[in-house]
């Protein structure tokens, strides 16, 4: 980015537009025809304001607002770059999408009026998340996030999805609590929690400033622990799979396209510039436990996808492989490979949800999901097939789709790094990745909709 940045107050905007739409929602609770115009109105004006901001970002760098004129880090910092701004958009549109499909399909009648608040709080907590200046807002933003999609798991009400939600909700209040913790560690050893304030602390000591205190790496790690549990990149994945297939469709279609995210986000945002800059890189294992987990997402998530019968549960596992591909652009930490990983996590929230909301559409028409009891379903919707496919070759990463674009450079990026290098063999288990992954999104097309019925 250009420039030193501006000032701009009306950002808040995107924290404070899903908030009072949540409100609203709720005054509006059983009054269903003015919730639906009131949400999708919000996320259509979410996703412009975040477009116009994106493009002036590009033009002029960061768009930063200071919370009661209290001058950083003192005060809470808000910013608006092109990472940010492409991922508050990117989200916006993913959920009008999920809301719409909401209601063509009626779900939101079947969640007593509590669809569109809840949505709405959700996505309050994602904007915030991405465009928070500080660690402990993030903390912040990561709990009303939490906080909502523990609602919208159990909206069903059915065994299954409360057995689930039983786990998501554990393993999150862990996730939690060592944030926290490791928040009040960095606040304890730097004085301050503003990212740009931790990131100039952290250039100076390697510039013969004050050394780093030695605990540092260690808290570097357990931070990276929290955002890698939030991504379900590997090994902290388990959960994934089994829980976003228990979900009404659009809830899972919004999950798989957003939460994840987030946590790709947290880790893209923090650890180059702060927990893995140079002078913490050499001393820690942040990089080491990146690639490791970027390389082994990627590979062994495509490998269960080809062992699943599930559409919706596939889906998922392509999704974590995907993941492991946004972090080995972090891990490589190249101006190139960070501008893809972000491009690419852009693309993955829309043909995410998008694949979610086709298998939702399999299921109406088939009854069930179950790969082993379909077939022939390019006959029965054959624009299905299509639109199926198209997100088959975006989640693979085949041109011209957009997804190849982003994958190929962080591919290129990590190879460049010479042989030898964890770049070098985490990129090596991408391309072997990605014939898995092509393999496996063959086969959830041919048994769904080329196979004999």
């Amino acid at each position: 980015m250009n420039g030193a940045g501006s000032v701009n107050n009306w950002i808040v905007l995107l924290v404070v537009l899903p908030m009072a739409t949540a409100i609203a929602t709720i005054v509006l609770r059983g009054r269903l025809s003015m919730q639906r115009w009131i949400g999708c109105g919000a996320f259509a004006i979410t996703a412009l304001f975040a477009a116009v901001w994106t493009a002036q970002a590009s033009r002029t760098g960061p768009i930063i607002s200071q919370m009661g004129e209290w001058p950083a880090p003192f005060g809470i910092t808000i910013a608006i770059d092109v990472l940010s701004g492409m991922l508050i958009a990117g989200a916006s549109v993913t959920a009008l999408g999920c809301l719409l499909f909401a209601i063509g399909t009626k779900e939101e009648s079947d969640r007593r009026g509590w669809l569109h608040p809840l949505t709405h709080l959700l996505m309050m907590g994602v904007n915030f998340s991405f465009i928070t200046g500080d660690l402990f807002n993030l903390f912040v933003a990561f709990e009303i996030m939490l906080m909502a999609s523990y609602a919208l798991l159990v909206t069903g009400g059915s065994r299954r999805q409360y057995s689930q939600a039983y786990k998501y909700v554990m393993l999150n209040l862990i996730g939690s609590t060592l944030f926290v913790i490791g928040a009040g560690l960095v606040y304890g050893m730097m004085g301050t929690l503003n990212f740009a304030d931790l990131a100039r602390i952290v250039a100076a000591s390697g510039e013969g400033g004050p050394p780093l205190p030695a605990a540092f790496p260690a808290v570097a790690t357990l931070l990276l622990f929290v955002f890698a549990l939030k991504a379900a990149a590997f090994p902290l994945w388990f959960w994934l799979p089994d829980t976003y297939h228990t979900c009404p469709v659009s809830i899972g279609a919004l999950f798989a396209g957003l939460l994840t995210k987030v946590g790709v986000y947290s880790t893209a945002r923090t650890m180059p510039m702060i927990f893995a800059a140079e002078p913490v890189r050499d001393g820690g294992p942040v990089v080491t436990l990146l690639l490791v987990g970027a390389g082994a997402s990627m590979l062994v998530a495509a490998l269960g996808a080809l062992a699943i019968r599930e559409m919706r549960r596939a889906l998922a596992l392509l999704m974590i492989s995907s993941i492991g591909v946004m972090m080995l652009g972090v891990a490589v930490m190249s101006d190139d490979s960070l501008g893809a990983s972000a491009y690419y996590m852009t693309q993955s929230m829309l043909f995410v949800a998008a694949g979610f909301l086709c298998c939702g559409i399999v299921e109406r028409i088939a009854g069930t999901d179950d790969m082993s009891l379909l077939g022939g379903m390019h006959r029965r919707a054959p624009w299905l097939g299509g639109a199926f496919f198209l997100v088959m070759m975006a989640l693979v990463g085949l041109p011209p789709m957009a997804g190849f674009f982003g994958k190929a450079v962080i591919l290129r990026e990590g190879l460049a790094q010479g042989a030898g290098s964890g770049a070098f063999a985490a990129s090596v288990l991408g391309l072997a990745a990605g014939a898995v992954t092509l393999l496996a999104a063959g086969r959830i097309w041919a048994r769904v909709f080329w196979s004999t019925p």
